[in-house]
């Protein structure tokens, strides 16, 4: 079975929480990803590069 993640993405300022099932951290992240962009209306690829900025903490990956 795969790991639980939880994945907390800071989207311009509020703050989502996804759990998802993945088999490494990354696939999770990504997967929150495309769920966020989803529910806030964004390009995947906009919402991946405003979550991953370096210049900013804007998501952490956790195994639950």
């Amino acid at each position: 079975m795969k790991p639980r993640y939880q994945v907390t993405i800071n989207w311009q300022g509020e703050v989502h929480e996804f759990y998802r099932h993945a088999t490494s951290a990354p696939q999770a992240l990504r997967h929150a990803i495309r769920q966020l962009a989803r529910k806030v209306g964004y390009e995947t690829r906009a919402v991946r590069l405003y979550a991953m900025d370096s210049g900013h903490d804007r998501w952490k990956v956790e195994v639950r």
